[in-house]
C-alpha cells in the first residue's frame, strides 16, 4: 500500500512540476479547497510542497 502511495506521490510531484504557474495554481486552489480526509489533506499538502521545491521562482518583471 504505501508503495502504490509513494508511486503516486512521485507521478503528481512530476505531473506538477511540468505544469504552467497557471495550471498549477488552478490545480493546487481546487484540490487544497474541498474539504478532506485529515490524511488526503495531509498527502496533498506534502505534495505540493514537494512539488514546489521542483518549480523554478517565478520573478516578476515590470
Amino acid at each position: 500500500m504505501n508503495e502504490q502511495i509513494n508511486r503516486l506521490a512521485v507521478e503528481l510531484i512530476l505531473e506538477l512540476s511540468k505544469s504552467t504557474p497557471e495550471e498549477y495554481l488552478q490545480f493546487k486552489l481546487m484540490m487544497l479547497a474541498y474539504p478532506r480526509q485529515e490524511r488526503l489533506r495531509k498527502f496533498l499538502q506534502v505534495a505540493f510542497t514537494l512539488a514546489e521545491e521542483r518549480r523554478p521562482l517565478l520573478i516578476e518583471m515590470k
